[in-house]
């Protein structure tokens, strides 16, 4: 049996853009709908939300992602004022736990799946956070996880393994960012901090090459892709077979986010009976 997973980054938990003060804590009913149609669409049985507005509450708000989402078991928290990570789930959650990194925090969810268990961690580092300190970060989350893990969300990272153009990138920072050379530099040091710290630890990139695709910015962020990047990713252990990984570049996704979900189909590798 496998189960499907999906990692998002929702561009601050669907809140209208540019919103003032009066409209922070409001939701833009036209992007969420549309997220709703993806996941009505795709079907996941486990989904990780990075900018998670609201998800636990905050100066009397609080929004329940899971009810939005149809899911009845979500595991929350909080790491600076109303941000926020979440995971949803079909499958009951019968354990979680806020890992402090920084200035921000990581959170793991332990699901009880029909085969066996399995640890949801996820953390989204902020983009200017030094590539060193991300990959330590990246660290304290995973220790003292044992047994079937998946690692996911928006590292803010650029994996080695991926081609990218950076003439291309730099070119495409420039448009937008008042420090291009070395915010694309620190996104190509993090990826090369930071992934072999992951597979020194056992886990394996989850999307295949043919998936690998760019997972930000979206058209409601950007229509110019020069600077697109795969900053989006699904890290899995030993213990899990990947049976399906792709970068999802859906009509909807354009402007339910400026991320694009990453998704994929996952099952855990069958265990051998204990001698008799």
């Amino acid at each position: 049996m496998s189960f499907r997973l999906l990692t998002y980054n929702i561009l601050e938990g669907f809140r209208p853009l540019g919103a003032d003060e009066t409209e922070r804590r409001s939701i833009d009913r036209t992007r969420l709908a549309a997220a709703q149609q993806i996941f009505a669409e795709l079907n996941p049985d486990i989904v990780v939300l990075n900018e998670a507005l609201y998800c636990d509450a905050f100066e009397g708000v609080t929004i329940d992602y899971g009810a939005l989402l149809g899911y009845p078991h979500v595991a929350s928290a909080l790491y600076d004022r109303e941000w926020g990570n979440a995971v949803l789930s079909r499958f009951p959650i019968f354990a979680s736990e806020e890992t402090r990194l920084y200035n921000r925090g990581g959170l793991r969810a332990r699901i009880a799946l029909p085969e066996g268990e399995v640890t949801i961690a996820s953390y989204h580092p902020h983009p200017g956070r030094a590539p060193r300190h991300k990959a330590a970060d990246f660290a304290a989350l995973l220790d003292g996880v044992d047994g079937a893990l998946v690692l996911c969300g928006d590292f803010n990272s650029i994996s080695p393994e991926d081609a990218v153009d950076e003439a291309r990138l730099l070119e495409g920072f420039r448009r937008f960012s008042p420090e291009p050379e070395a915010a694309l530099a620190r996104f190509l040091a993090s990826g090369r901090a930071v992934f072999p710290l992951l597979a020194g630890r056992g886990l394996r990139d989850a999307i295949p090459a043919s998936g690998r695709r760019y997972s930000m910015p979206t058209d409601l962020r950007s229509p110019d892709k020069d600077a697109a990047m795969r900053l989006d990713h699904i890290f899995v252990s030993r213990e899990i077979r990947v049976l399906h990984g792709e970068v999802l570049h859906h009509a909807l996704s354009e402007f339910a986010s400026d991320h694009h979900p990453v998704i994929a189909d996952l099952a855990l590798e069958a265990r051998s009976p204990a001698p008799a």
